[in-house]
């Protein structure tokens, strides 16, 4: 498979994937909660996958579909709809939302890099 099919076909699933987890999220908790919980599980894919997977496979489940699930754009928009808070000096919310996202980052992506980096030690010992 070439690799720009593989990262096509991953977008395919990971665009409407994202969709459909923001629509189910959102009813039950903010815009925003549902944005840091799509780029935690999107993270998580991402840093599982770079580990586990080779070749086309990891092009398709990185690049493509973790890729289409979670993106910044996304991250800009739920932002932006709270920009109000910002003109009326309401920082506290927006300013919580920041700090919760480097959190789950660290949480998230560093153990996972941190465990591609331990699996990765171990293939070559």
């Amino acid at each position: 498979m070439s690799t720009i099919l593989a990262i096509s076909v991953g977008a395919f699933i990971g665009a409407p994937l994202r969709a459909l987890v923001e629509q189910y999220a959102t009813r039950v908790r903010s815009p925003l909660t549902a944005l840091l919980l799509i780029n935690s599980l999107g993270s998580l894919l991402a840093g599982f996958s770079i580990g586990a997977f080779s070749g086309d496979l990891r092009i398709l489940l990185v690049i493509g579909l973790a890729g289409a699930f979670t993106t910044f754009s996304g991250w800009a928009l739920a932002f932006s709809i709270y920009a109000d808070a910002l003109t009326h000096a309401k920082l506290t919310y927006p300013a919580r939302f920041v700090r919760l996202g480097v959190a789950v980052l660290f949480a998230i992506v560093i153990p996972s890099v941190a465990a591609l980096g331990g699996w990765l030690v171990s293939q070559y010992n």
